[in-house]
């Protein structure tokens, strides 16, 4: 049960990651606080990569055999990565980019 959490938990949290990657990428304003540089296609191939990871993460945490704590999990895995987001999505450069946008 132990792996089926930790695995959801991850599922979960990928999800919450990706998404906005994903939605500010696809919109074409690259903007955003990870690592990479701030483009579109590098933002949307980062909410994909995410959303890859999490549906690996899911396929092996097995949640039918354990459903309420692998949901849970899950849940609480986007909640996290939510919060982490409320810290970091609008912030100028968490990361120490050494190029970064200059707003329009």
């Amino acid at each position: 049960m132990l792996i089926t959490v930790g695995l959801a938990f991850a599922a979960g949290f990928f999800v919450g990651n990706g998404l906005p990657y994903y939605a500010q990428g696809s919109t074409g304003d690259g903007r955003n606080p990870g690592p990479f540089p701030d483009s579109p296609v590098v933002s949307v191939f980062g909410g994909w990569g995410a959303f890859v990871v999490a549906a690996v993460a899911w396929n092996f945490a097995h949640v039918s055999s354990h459903p309420l704590p692998g949901y849970t999990a899950a849940a609480l895995g986007v909640l996290t990565v939510g919060l982490i987001h409320t810290r970091t999505w609008r912030s100028p450069n968490p990361w120490g980019k050494r190029t970064v946008r200059q707003e329009r």
